[in-house]
């Protein structure tokens, strides 16, 4: 039995479905963004359940909980009235060291390790662009959402989306924004959605050279997207087989390519 001390009382905690911890991913993720560190957006979570008087056995308040215990927490006080959390020494996480591929199975996504992994991924994403890492800030979900459906709308016959989705980013940089500018971020957060790591461009915009898909954040999208481990592996298969296309250089330069082309780097 799992157990975790929260006010000096014992908790069991119980194996959870998929559903609250990605219920919990959408404002985690957010807050993650503003600079707030992962345990202390999880106390805030259990402080609000406990403001609410919800049950032990809650799916939100236990996956909250699951959360802290796999980044080492064994033992912590949260005074609502006062707002005030204080967490005992916590144990080593058990997270370093370990394959990445090893935080998903079925096991470990109940228990809230998948969950944790992947939000650590998304806390520390970047895209290297001509040799410069820019940080890819999780944007809006209103503003993602009508970026990701532009970017799907002006998907051009056989091409991949990746190259959909640059160029639409080369647009936006070309027309003179800013990298910083919601619609560069929002372009750049789609661009690393699907798992592109690393790209060169001409000045012009006309050509585009991939240098590295990202393996790993392919896997944490799938289990974002609560894709089953078949289709999960089907995801990150194919963007091993794009970055061996990258290495080999591999790829030609697509049909229509306006206003950019691309192709890989030998």
């Amino acid at each position: 039995m799992t157990t975790i001390r929260l006010n000096d009382a014992t908790i069991e905690l119980k194996p959870q479905e998929s559903g609250p911890y990605l219920q919990l991913a959408n404002s985690i993720i957010p807050a993650l963004a503003s600079g707030k560190s992962f345990a202390e957006i999880c106390c805030t979570i259990v402080g609000q359940g406990l403001q609410q008087k919800v049950p032990n056995d809650h799916p939100l308040l236990q996956g909250a909980l699951w959360m802290l215990y796999q980044v080492g927490v064994r033992e912590l006080h949260i005074d609502v009235e006062k707002g005030e959390i204080r967490i005992t020494t916590p144990e080593k996480s058990g997270l370093e060291n370990v394959p990445f591929e090893e935080h998903f199975t079925p096991g470990n996504a109940a228990t809230g390790r998948a969950m944790v992994a992947t939000l650590m991924v998304f806390s520390s994403r970047a895209v290297r662009v001509n040799g410069e890492e820019w940080r890819v800030i999780p944007q809006p979900f209103d503003t993602m959402k009508r970026v990701n459906q532009e970017v799907l709308q002006s998907r051009q016959f056989g091409e991949e989306l990746h190259v959909t989705a640059m160029r639409r980013l080369l647009g936006e940089l070309l027309s003179g924004k800013a990298k910083d500018s919601p619609e560069v971020l929002a372009s750049l957060q789609v661009v690393a959605d699907l798992n592109v790591r690393s790209f060169r461009f001409s000045p012009d915009g006309k050509q585009v050279f991939m240098e590295g898909f990202n393996e790993v954040n392919a896997l944490a999208m799938a289990y974002l997207h609560n894709m089953s481990p078949d289709q999960a592996k089907s995801i990150v298969d194919r963007v091993k087989a794009l970055n061996e296309r990258c290495q080999t250089g591999g790829a030609g330069t697509p049909a229509k390519p306006p206003p950019v082309s691309t192709r890989r780097r030998g």
